[in-house]
C-alpha cells in the first residue's frame, strides 16, 4: 500500500495469508489470484485495522462527499454531523469512523434481509456495505432496495471480491462454498456468487446511476459508487450527499502527503495490464512509461519540490514528452503558474537543465490568483472561495522563497514574481519552444498565450495545464476563442490538458524545397 489509509492517515500495514485451500480450490484460483486476495482480505492498516478492501470503500465515500482523507477526521466536521447513514453489515474501520454520528444506523446481515428492507423509501444520505453481495440469493434485489431507502441525491457505496479474470457465474448447483474461518461454516457465509470484471452489468440493469469505481492496489480493492436510477447521470463528485452550499469538492486539489513521497514516486512498477486511476483518468491503456528509468528519476524531482505526491503521472508523462520534443528546438522555456515548481522542475531534472544553455522563465503570482484579473464568470462560479481554500490549505504557496530554494539547484532560470499579464513583459526570451500554462484563472491564461505566440518558433509546443479538467469551463473557453484567432485548435486530452503545436509559417517565395531543386539543376 502507498497511500496512507484513507480512513485513519496511517501509514504502516500488517499482512496475513486468509485463504485456505479449500476456498482456492472450490473459486479455482490462479496464484496471481490467491495473491491479490490474500492482500485484499490480509493486508490490514495497523492503527485501525482497515482492510484493503475497506480502504477502497472509505476512497468511494469520500470522492463522493468531496472531501480528502483521513475520513475519520472528515467525519468530525460539524457539515457532516446530520447525515443519514445506514451499514449493511459493517466494515472494519469505515463503520467505527461513522458509529460517532446520530444519524447512523447498522443493520447486520442475515438479521436484516437486504432483499426486503424494512426501512421506508428517502430514508438515508449513506448506504453502504462491504462483501456481502456475494452472499445474497438475489444481489440485483438487494442492490434495488438499497438504492430505494437512498434519499435525492444520495449514495450507495460497496464492495465485492471480484475476480477481475473471469465472468460473474451463480453457484447453483456447484459444491457450497464459504466465506469465513474454514473451520467454522455458518450457513450466512455460503456464497451464491462469484462475481468477475462483468459485474458493473448488474448495475447497469437495476438503472443505478453515475457508476464510480475507486480502486486500492488494483485489482485487490475495489468499490463501487453509484446513485438512485431518478438521479441524473452525473458524475461521482457532481452527484455527493446534499450538505451546505459552500461545500465542493475541490477539482485538483492534491491528496494528503505521503509519508515519504520521493520514495514512493517510484517504488513500484506496473504491468501491462494494471488499471491507472489517477487524477480524474481511470484507463487499461498501457502506461508502462512509469517504469521508464528516465521518467522516475524526472518524476521524483517533481515530488520533491512539491514535498507530496499529486499522483500526477500521466499528466508529468505528457509534460516531460512535449518539454523533451520542444529540447530539439531553438528557444527557452516558460512556465506561467509554476507554484511550487512541480512540472518544471521534472523537465529541468529529464533534460540535465544547465546543459541545455536555455533559460527557464518560472512566472507566479507566489500567492494564488489575483482577483483583478479573474473574469465575472469564473468570479460567479466561486473561484476566489476556492482561491481562499486552496491558500489555507497550502497547496498555493504564499512567497516566491520556497520555489527560490528549490530552483536553486539549477543556474539557467528566472523566477518572475507578480501577476500575469503586469510580468509578461519581464520575459526577455526572444524566441521559446515550450510554454506551459497553468494559472487556473481565464483571463491571464489567454493574455499570456495572445501575448507570448509571436516569439514561440515554428513547432513549439504550449501545454494548457487545466484545459479539459472538470470545473475549469471558462479556461477552455477562453483558449478556444484565443485560438481561433491565432488560427489554431486546441488539442483535448483524457489528462485535462491541451495541447496546441505552432505550425510552420508558409516559406517566402523562393525559398522552399521545390525552389532549391530548381536551383540544384540550374547549377
Amino acid at each position: 500500500m502507498r497511500n496512507p489509509c484513507p480512513v485513519c492517515g496511517g501509514s504502516e500495514v500488517t499482512k496475513a495469508e486468509v485463504l485456505w485451500p479449500g476456498l482456492v480450490a472450490a473459486w479455482e484460483l490462479s496464484p496471481d489470484e490467491v495473491a491479490y486476495v490474500n492482500h485484499q482480505q490480509g493486508t490490514k492498516c495497523r492503527d485501525c485495522g482497515t482492510q484493503i478492501r475497506g480502504m477502497a470503500l472509505a476512497r468511494a465515500i469520500l470522492a463522493w462527499m468531496g472531501e480528502n482523507g483521513p475520513l475519520r477526521e472528515v467525519l468530525k466536521r460539524d457539515r457532516w454531523r446530520g447525515l443519514q447513514v445506514a451499514d449493511m453489515n459493517g466494515c472494519a474501520g469505515v463503520s467505527e469512523s461513522f458509529s460517532r454520528l446520530d444519524g447512523y444506523q447498522r443493520a447486520d446481515f442475515p438479521d436484516f434481509d437486504m432483499q426486503d428492507l424494512s426501512l421506508p423509501d428517502d430514508s438515508f444520505d449513506l448506504v453502504f456495505h462491504s462483501d456481502t453481495l456475494e452472499h445474497i440469493p438475489d444481489p440485483a434485489a438487494a442492490l434495488r432496495e438499497c438504492l430505494r431507502v437512498l434519499r435525492p441525491g444520495g449514495r450507495l457505496c460497496f464492495t465485492a471480491p471480484v475476480i477481475v479474470g473471469r465472468l460473474s457465474r451463480r453457484r447453483d448447483g456447484l459444491p457450497p462454498s464459504y466465506h469465513g474461518s474454514p473451520d467454522t461454516q455458518p450457513e450466512d457465509y455460503i456464497v451464491h456468487s462469484e462475481f468477475g470484471a462483468d459485474i458493473w452489468t448488474l448495475l447497469a440493469e437495476i438503472g443505478a446511476t453515475s457508476l464510480h469505481l475507486e480502486t486500492v492496489d488494483y485489482p485487490a480493492g475495489l468499490a463501487w459508487s453509484v446513485g438512485r436510477p431518478d438521479e441524473a447521470r452525473r458524475s461521482g463528485s457532481e452527484a455527493r450527499a446534499v450538505a451546505p452550499p459552500e461545500i465542493k469538492p475541490p477539482e485538483n486539489e492534491p491528496p494528503a502527503a505521503l509519508p515519504d513521497p520521493v520514495a514512493d514516486a517510484v517504488d513500484e512498477e506496473v504491468s501491462p495490464v494494471h488499471l491507472y486511476d489517477q487524477d480524474a483518468l481511470a484507463t487499461r491503456h498501457n502506461h508502462e512509461f512509469m517504469n521508464d528509468p528516465a521518467f522516475r528519476r524526472a518524476y521524483a524531482r517533481g515530488v520533491k519540490a512539491a514535498e507530496t505526491d499529486y499522483r500526477w503521472h500521466w499528466r508529468v508523462h505528457v509534460g516531460l514528452w512535449a518539454a523533451q520534443a520542444a529540447s530539439k528546438l531553438p528557444g527557452d522555456f516558460v512556465e506561467c503558474g509554476v507554484n511550487r515548481g512541480f512540472l518544471s522542475s521534472a523537465i529541468m531534472e529529464l533534460l540535465d537543465w544547465d546543459r541545455t544553455g536555455r533559460t527557464f522563465h518560472l512566472l507566479d503570482t507566489f500567492s494564488g490568483i489575483d482577483p483583478r484579473y479573474v473574469s465575472e464568470a469564473e468570479e460567479a462560479e466561486g473561484i476566489l472561495e476556492k482561491n481562499r481554500k486552496t491558500i489555507d490549505s497550502g497547496f498555493y504557496v504564499t512567497s516566491a522563497d520556497a520555489a527560490r530554494a528549490n530552483f536553486s539547484e539549477w543556474k539557467n532560470h528566472r523566477i518572475i514574481v507578480g501577476a500575469v499579464p503586469e510580468t509578461l513583459s519581464q520575459i526577455e526570451a526572444r524566441q521559446i519552444a515550450f510554454l506551459s500554462i497553468d494559472m487556473n484563472c481565464m483571463p491571464p491564461e489567454v493574455a499570456a498565450l495572445a501575448y507570448l505566440w509571436p516569439r514561440l518558433v515554428d513547432g513549439g509546443f504550449i501545454l494548457l495545464d487545466d484545459y479539459a479538467y472538470v470545473g475549469y469551463r471558462q479556461q477552455k473557453l477562453g483558449m478556444d476563442a484565443c485560438a481561433r484567432k491565432l488560427g489554431v485548435s486546441v488539442l483535448s486530452l483524457p489528462t485535462g490538458q491541451g495541447l496546441i503545436i505552432k505550425p510552420p509559417r508558409a516559406p517566402l517565395a523562393g525559398t522552399g524545397p521545390l525552389a532549391a531543386i530548381k536551383r540544384l539543376f540550374r547549377a
